[in-house]
């Protein structure tokens, strides 16, 4: 069985789509795909709009931006206010992995307009740290269970599974070829690094699937215009954090959200929203993500929207085949998260999510981290990450997956930004 389904991933790969990558035809690599981005798009806004000038003109033009713009353009609106507790906390392990962490099974409730909802979390924080630590917040496709190796003593997701799923864990073929890393992050690494992990599985609330998706963003919108399912999964980031903001543990000051693909245009999102999220790390999180809509490579608006309907506003549709109408674009988002730490995963072979267009965008929102005095975007070549800069890219071979070296810069971008207690 396993070598028919090898056999079939040969066929289907140059076909095949995943966590937000369409199933057609993947447009080719381009033949110099390290050379560095020309012309980044002008900072602050299109059409008749200045230059922004300084910060305090920076300050004034974020919020109608984020909300104006990008909330109902874009992504939808979140609700304008939620309560997030934790129901019950379950004791997994005490001394899991050799005594390094501690596992917890946390039942978290979602109070919003009058309708609730609950996601399972599961907390793995070091033992022996001296005081809190840093945390990492990831979104799993598959559910915790296949996050944490299959243990039997980790629940299955509440939500249904994804199509790339069985059983709660990726396919052999899916992990075959993006990597174990894209269902099991390496949660041992993680912690003997010093940091505590959250992982949660945002399907429990907003299924992606069109119509059960569709439903459940309408029942949390309370009346309003339905959002999109990308701002849930982000806005579900943000009651993470509130259900952990009395953990001792737990450093709050240091919040790290990390997404892969569709997770990763959520955790970017997110931290536009939320001034808590302290670093981010978006790997290929492409159309909707990091990646300008006015770059002419990769996934299109009419691409993204017609094979994911509920990802984004229904307003975002109406810009297919006119990106050059779009009165905002992402490197405005990348901006929105400044001076916050940010590293944007990306792929030689995964030209579906446009690695020209992350690098363009991070270009583009420099300007607004240099008003803040950090150190923003200072690459000139695709392959030269620098993890001491605030905005970072991050670029490799192979496709569109996780991959276990993907995690060693991950953490070594985390550990240039982030102060971790010492074991």
């Amino acid at each position: 069985m396993r070598r028919w389904m090898i056999g079939l991933a040969v066929l289907v790969i140059p076909a095949l789509g995943l966590f937000g990558c369409m199933s057609v035809v993947l447009p080719a690599v381009p033949a110099e795909v390290e050379r560095p981005a020309a012309r980044p798009p002008v900072l602050a806004a299109f059409g008749d709009d200045p230059a922004v000038e300084n910060l305090d003109d920076w300050t004034n033009r974020r919020a109608p931006l984020l909300r104006t713009l990008f909330q109902e353009t874009v992504y939808g609106v979140p609700p304008e206010s939620a309560e997030a507790r934790i129901a019950d906390t379950r004791l997994v392990e005490a001394d899991a992995y050799g005594g390094l962490a501690r596992l917890e099974e946390l039942t978290v409730d979602v109070e919003v307009g009058g309708e609730s909802a609950r996601f399972l979390m599961m907390l793995a924080t070091p033992n022996n740290a001296p005081g809190p630590s840093p945390i990492i917040l990831i979104q799993t496709f598959c559910g915790n269970r296949a996050a944490f190796g299959g243990r039997e003593d980790v629940s299955a997701p509440l939500g249904p599974y994804p199509g790339v799923c069985d059983n709660g864990f990726a396919e052999p073929v899916v992990e075959l070829v993006f990597g174990r890393a894209i269902s099991e992050p390496p949660v041992q690494r993680i912690l003997a690094r010093g940091y505590a992990v959250a992982i949660f599985y945002a399907g429990d609330v907003v299924p992606d699937e069109t119509e059960a998706g569709t439903q459940a963003l309408a029942r949390l919108a309370g009346g309003q215009p339905r959002w999109g399912a990308i701002a849930a999964w982000g806005w579900l980031y943000s009651r993470a954090i509130d259900a952990l903001s009395d953990n001792a543990r737990i450093d709050l000051d240091q919040v790290a959200v990390w997404g892969h693909s569709r997770n990763g245009k959520s955790a970017l999102f997110a931290a536009a929203l939320d001034p808590r999220i302290g670093l981010v790390i978006a790997h290929q999180s492409g159309t909707g993500g990091a990646t300008l809509s006015r770059n002419a490579e990769g996934e299109s608006i009419e691409e993204i929207t017609s094979t994911y309907p509920h990802w984004f506003a229904e307003t975002f549709a109406s810009y297919a085949g006119r990106e050059d109408e779009l009165p905002v674009d992402q490197h405005m988002l990348l901006a929105l998260i400044a001076p916050r730490p940010v590293l944007l995963g990306n792929a030689r072979r995964d030209a579906w999510s446009d690695p020209h267009g992350a690098f363009r965008a991070a270009q583009g929102a420099d300007a607004v981290y240099e008003l803040f005095g950090v150190e923003g975007f200072e690459q000139s070549d695709m392959r030269e990450t620098n993890f001491d800069a605030e905005l970072a890219y991050y670029f490799r071979n192979g496709r569109h997956g996780v991959t276990t070296s993907d995690w060693d810069v991950f953490l070594h971008f985390l550990d240039a930004h982030f102060t971790r207690a010492e074991r």
